[in-house]
């Protein structure tokens, strides 16, 4: 019976000193996972604060995002230039995710024609000039000149402005935002400033995974003494976490209860 208690003595501090070798291990493995990831986010920080706008043809151009922004950042920016959109962003309880601050000017172009002779007036000139072409223009002028005083009248029409606006993630984990427009459509300059993904807010869409929680289940208990009858176990238990302690009550007469932690979870790809 000695030799029985022995062995199961060193068997359970066995399991003991694996379980305390696997967790420092863990602790230790975040550590260093955390270390990395700061090292990251400091190193694409500076990738960020140096990067330039690209163009990448005519009417495409792209800039890495500044997305390692709080909330109170983006808010304080949005006051400094924006009071009235501020005002409305938090009466109506929004989240700021993102400012996009963009300046665009028109491609230069050179165009040269003749006018008509007003059929009613041989005093003035009709003219009617597009931007950038007769078919697929943005900008429209359409009025007359006077020949001799060389005063001229007429009405400005504006067409409509495409343009896309597409977020992609780089493999080192950066945001690159690119403005998509007409070929004629030139991006002087792009900022754009976002919340750090960490400060996302989570969405009221999708359901978020509970840090606590209740366990029920048993199961069945194979003895490996000729002493003890094999039997069932039935525990009901308690989990935060990563934490896990289980009461139980098994079918031999025996209470007892088990804490477990997480220490390694596989995520879905």
């Amino acid at each position: 019976m000695k030799g029985i208690n022995l062995r199961d003595t060193v068997l359970f501090g066995g399991i003991m000193v694996l379980i305390v070798l696997l967790m420092m291990s863990k602790c230790e493995n975040n550590q260093m996972q955390k270390e990395l990831r700061d090292q990251l986010k400091e190193t694409n920080k500076e990738i960020v604060k140096n990067s330039k706008l690209i163009k990448e043809k005519d009417g495409q151009y792209t800039k890495l995002v500044d997305n390692f922004n709080t909330q109170k950042d983006l808010l304080k920016q949005l006051k400094e230039e924006n009071k009235d959109l501020y005002r409305t962003i938090k009466s109506n309880d929004e989240k700021l995710l993102m400012i996009n601050n963009t300046l665009v000017t028109l491609q230069k172009k050179v165009v040269e024609g003749f006018g008509k002779f007003n059929p009613n007036d041989s005093n003035l000139i009709d003219l009617t000039l597009k931007y950038p072409d007769e078919k697929d223009w943005f900008i429209s002028w359409d009025g007359s000149v006077h020949k001799k005083t060389a005063f001229y009248k007429g009405d400005w029409t504006f067409g409509k402005l495409p343009l896309k606006i597409v977020l992609t993630e780089t493999k080192k984990g950066l945001w690159n935002s690119r403005l998509i427009g007409p070929d004629w459509l030139i991006v002087d300059s792009m900022e754009v400033k976002a919340l750090a993904p960490e400060e996302m807010p989570p969405s009221p869409y999708i359901p978020q995974p509970r840090n606590y929680g209740f366990m029920f289940g048993g199961g069945y208990i194979k003895s490996f003494s000729t002493t003890v009858d094999n039997g069932l176990s039935v525990g009901v238990g308690f989990y935060l976490k990563n934490h896990s302690l289980i009461f139980n009550a098994t079918s031999t007469n025996t209470l007892g209860f088990n804490y477990y932690y997480k220490f390694i979870s596989f995520k879905k790809k």
